[in-house]
């Protein structure tokens, strides 16, 4: 193509152009829109209504092809947890709610949600071997160590934590998994031992006729025998 075709084929298409469109840039069919849209700026690149249309209809595909978000946190649909795995009805509201404001899709919440309960169980069921190997170990050293009164001191400890605190001690102790350290086992021992003998233990009163014995102040009471 020559410079003069060339140039003749510019003129024509300016010419077609002038005819659709405003000397500003803006095509001549936006005088049909709203006052507030015939100048906007984006409107320059639809020649036509029909090109607005399949713009418009392009974009609301890719909209609806996108993971969507719940209306509401109740929206979501949690995978139930593995079998002994317990979930916190609390943790998993705030999950909800959270997951919402953030505006997560529903899709890849309820596989987080998933996983996250798959890693807290992971912990759990480490906690638990850890917790179990402590125990085991524990009970080997208290066993040497008090050997054939293993037994015997087991249910002096039963009877100190009953005296001091009852079952809330107890539990206490178990929920933290104190119960079976040999300080704490040894401690209670000890406590259990005490109070299981009403009577007191010797030992010197002054005032009166000067320094006596309880034994002198009281005969019938027998001494306690030494700590064990």
């Amino acid at each position: 193509m020559s410079d003069i075709d060339t140039e003749l084929t510019d003129q024509v298409t300016e010419t077609q152009e002038s005819k659709t469109h405003f000397a500003d840039g803006f095509p001549k069919w936006t005088a049909a829109l709203p006052q507030t849209l015939q100048k906007d700026e984006r409107m320059k690149g639809f020649n036509t209504p029909g090109e607005l249309a399949l713009s418009y209809l392009g974009l609301q595909d890719k909209h609806n092809s996108l993971p969507q978000v719940p209306d509401k946190p109740d929206g979501y649909e949690f995978p139930a947890p593995d079998e002994g795995v317990e979930v916190d009805p609390n943790t998993e509201k705030w999950f909800r709610k959270t997951a919402h404001g953030l505006k997560l899709p529903k899709e890849a919440t309820e596989k987080l949600f998933g996983e996250y309960n798959k890693m807290v169980a992971g912990m759990t069921k480490a906690q638990k071997d850890a917790g179990g190997k402590t125990a085991q170990k524990n009970e080997e050293m208290i066993r040497g160590e008090w050997g054939m009164e293993y037994d015997a001191n087991l249910k002096l400890v039963e009877k100190g934590i009953a005296e001091l605190g009852g079952d809330e001690l107890e539990k206490l102790l178990t929920d933290t998994g104190l119960r079976n350290h040999p300080a704490i086992l040894k401690a209670f021992k000890q406590i259990g031992f005490e109070h299981s003998d009403d009577t007191l233990r010797g030992g010197t009163v002054t005032g009166g006729k000067g320094e006596h014995t309880l034994d002198d102040e009281y005969p019938s009471m027998k001494e306690l025998p030494d700590r064990r």
